[in-house]
């Protein structure tokens, strides 16, 4: 192979490579800061967006076809490394420019990975923020960060619904909640009117041409669900300030869990009265397929079937710990668990629904519901954890206060889409 087959062969390979069809994943010309990074990047973006990644793959395949077609002409290429080098830079703009737009559509979290990737938690935040250099100075200071995915400023998708994880292999989180279970949204208020249906009278039959139709009829109520606040704070001495791992375990294992503990039990029966919310469980209608001789297991079958002669579709199960055991310590005639193998970590389920047992809820009461449609959480506040030595005496007696916090409502909109047993006393 002469020296110029040799070249054009090195080349067109070499730009196959850096800006190959949109399933490639990268090229390894551009290292590991561009590797497994598509330049066109297809699939959930929007047409528009989708247009513009298109002109800009087009643009550079029309500059690597002309460099092409200078070799084959015997042109000479002044500099070959530069010109790569000059493609590099360009594709790393491109990459960057993609990334952001990727970040505003929600489909990368604040570390920068995919949806997939692990969000910091609170402790994280706080001990990587920029205040606490100056906490561990000694200095006064006052620092805090919210617990969040991304901000809320214009042009960031922190105004976005955030659902769960979902995970591929099934994890068993640290601590499920209830909040796990809910649709979730943000809000800017301090508090929510949605209209919520009283009746429905449904009048729709089969109708010959030309003769009188039916009316059916609903009626709706203005409800205001109002913003409440969930907040506590301890004292530490600031000798902690020293150990940031610690700092950081503290504040995700007390003060954060701390918050969602209290936050599972106003979800569920919060009274409504003062500052409390509203929870579902409080308004829920009463299981009344009561049959002689079911047991649970029985019970929670027959409680979907009252969802579904209300015409909704159960998306969950809440009960007891000691409800749930009970369930799980069920044994088949030959002494077998019927519903758990003990030797792996499983999903809990129960009739294809996932199920959270919480100390919220005592032994014997349970809520089923359909938790994504009839009711969800707006976030008005996400978790945020602040810390400062100048509250009262901290400064002098080399104390720091650390404070979390977050607001929420909870829109019920349609009581009828949960069910509940409450045991008789």
């Amino acid at each position: 192979m002469t020296h110029r087959s040799y070249l054009i062969a090195s080349l067109a390979q070499t730009m196959s490579e850096a800006f190959s069809a949109p399933a490639r994943s990268g090229s390894p010309l551009l290292g590991g800061a561009l590797g497994h990074m598509p330049l066109f990047d297809g699939g959930d973006a929007g047409a528009q967006i989708q247009a513009e990644l298109k002109k800009i793959e087009d643009g550079i395949w029309k500059k690597t076809e002309k460099r092409l077609e200078e070799v084959k002409a015997g042109i000479k290429v002044k500099d070959y490394d530069a010109e790569l080098a000059a493609l590099e830079k360009e594709h790393t703009e491109v990459k960057t420019q993609l990334t952001e737009v990727q970040t505003q559509l929600g489909r990368l979290d604040v570390t920068g990975g995919g949806k997939g990737s692990e969000r910091k938690s609170a402790g994280q935040l706080l001990v990587e923020s920029k205040g606490f250099d100056t906490a561990k100075q000694g200095e006064r200071f006052v620092v805090g960060t919210e617990v969040k995915a991304l901000s809320s400023a214009a042009g960031s998708a922190g105004v976005m619904v955030t659902q769960p994880q979902r995970l591929g292999i099934y994890e068993q989180p640290e601590e499920p909640h209830i909040r796990d279970l809910f649709s979730q949204g943000q809000t800017s208020n301090s508090s929510l009117v949605f209209p919520v249906r009283k009746t429905l009278t449904n009048a729709a039959a089969m109708v010959a041409e030309l003769a009188q139709k039916p009316e059916s009829d609903m009626t709706f109520e203005d409800k205001t669900f109002p913003v409440r606040k969930i907040a506590h704070f301890v004292k530490l001495s600031d000798e902690i300030l020293a150990d940031a791992p610690a700092i950081q375990s503290y504040v995700d294992t007390q003060l954060i869990e701390g918050l969602k503990d209290v936050e599972d039990v106003q979800l569920l029966k919060g009274n409504g009265v003062g500052q409390n919310l509203t929870g579902v469980y409080t308004v829920a209608p009463a299981y009344n397929r009561t049959t002689a001789g079911d047991s649970l297991i029985d019970v929670y079958r027959r409680a979907m079937t009252q969802l579904r002669l209300a015409k909704h579709t159960p998306t969950g199960l809440v009960l007891n710990p000691e409800d749930w055991e009970k369930v799980q310590l069920v044994k088949g005639t030959e002494g077998h668990y019927i519903w758990v193998n003990v030797g792996t970590a499983t999903e809990p389920r129960l009739w294809g629904l996932p199920v959270r047992d919480t100390l919220a809820l005592a032994a014997g009461e349970w809520l089923m519901g359909n938790f994504r449609r009839g009711a969800q959480i707006f976030d008005r506040m996400d978790a945020r954890v602040e810390m400062t030595n100048t509250d009262q005496d901290d400064f002098v007696k080399n104390r720091v206060t650390m404070r979390a916090e977050e607001r929420l409502a909870l829109v019920i909109y349609d009581a009828s889409a949960f069910v509940k047993n409450a045991p008789s006393a």
